[in-house]
Protein backbone atom coordinates (compact mmCIF):
# COMPACT_ATOMS: atom_id res chain seq x y z
CA UNK A 1 0.00 0.00 0.00
CA UNK A 2 2.72 2.36 0.91
CA UNK A 3 4.62 1.51 -2.52
CA UNK A 4 1.36 2.90 -4.65
CA UNK A 5 0.96 5.88 -2.85
CA UNK A 6 4.21 6.71 -3.07
CA UNK A 7 4.24 5.91 -6.62
CA UNK A 8 1.01 8.36 -6.61
CA UNK A 9 2.80 10.87 -4.93
CA UNK A 10 5.87 11.18 -7.44
CA UNK A 11 3.19 11.06 -10.44
CA UNK A 12 1.42 13.55 -9.15
CA UNK A 13 4.11 15.94 -8.19
CA UNK A 14 5.39 15.37 -11.97
CA UNK A 15 3.80 18.48 -13.48
CA UNK A 16 5.74 20.66 -11.05
CA UNK A 17 9.08 18.69 -11.54
CA UNK A 18 9.08 19.47 -15.33
CA UNK A 19 7.89 22.63 -15.26
CA UNK A 20 5.13 24.52 -17.42
CA UNK A 21 5.44 23.76 -21.12
CA UNK A 22 6.51 26.69 -24.13
CA UNK A 23 3.25 28.65 -25.22
CA UNK A 24 3.39 31.65 -26.92
CA UNK A 25 0.28 34.15 -25.60
CA UNK A 26 -0.61 36.75 -28.31
CA UNK A 27 -3.43 37.80 -26.78
CA UNK A 28 -6.43 37.59 -23.80
CA UNK A 29 -10.22 37.43 -24.78
CA UNK A 30 -12.49 37.79 -22.48
CA UNK A 31 -16.49 37.93 -23.83
CA UNK A 32 -18.53 40.96 -22.22
CA UNK A 33 -21.88 40.67 -20.72
CA UNK A 34 -23.37 43.24 -23.43
CA UNK A 35 -21.94 40.98 -26.56
CA UNK A 36 -18.99 41.43 -28.66
CA UNK A 37 -15.57 40.79 -26.95
CA UNK A 38 -12.73 43.03 -25.57
CA UNK A 39 -9.16 41.66 -26.31
CA UNK A 40 -6.16 42.36 -24.22
CA UNK A 41 -2.67 42.51 -26.02
CA UNK A 42 -0.29 39.82 -24.02
CA UNK A 43 2.72 40.30 -26.03
CA UNK A 44 6.09 41.86 -24.88
CA UNK A 45 6.25 45.17 -23.51
CA UNK A 46 9.42 47.53 -24.67
CA UNK A 47 9.18 49.41 -21.64
CA UNK A 48 6.68 50.81 -19.34
CA UNK A 49 3.62 52.95 -21.37
CA UNK A 50 4.63 57.12 -21.42
CA UNK A 51 7.37 59.15 -22.11
CA UNK A 52 11.13 58.05 -21.85
CA UNK A 53 12.67 59.27 -18.46
CA UNK A 54 15.99 59.39 -17.06
CA UNK A 55 17.18 58.37 -14.15
CA UNK A 56 15.50 61.22 -12.36
CA UNK A 57 12.10 58.82 -11.63
CA UNK A 58 12.98 57.27 -9.26
CA UNK A 59 12.77 60.16 -6.88
CA UNK A 60 9.40 61.19 -4.88
CA UNK A 61 6.59 63.18 -6.53
CA UNK A 62 6.89 65.37 -3.11
CA UNK A 63 10.82 67.18 -3.13
CA UNK A 64 11.43 69.22 0.43
CA UNK A 65 11.47 72.36 -1.38
CA UNK A 66 7.25 71.77 -2.03
CA UNK A 67 5.56 71.24 1.11
CA UNK A 68 4.47 73.55 3.17
CA UNK A 69 6.14 74.59 6.12
CA UNK A 70 4.75 75.48 9.59
CA UNK A 71 5.71 79.00 10.50
CA UNK A 72 7.30 78.44 14.29
CA UNK A 73 8.41 81.78 15.06
CA UNK A 74 5.46 82.60 16.66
Amino acid sequence: MRRELALLGTLALLPAMIGPLEAEARSLVAPLCGGGMLVIPAGPMEGPPGPPQGPCCAKGCHAGSIRKRLDRSQ
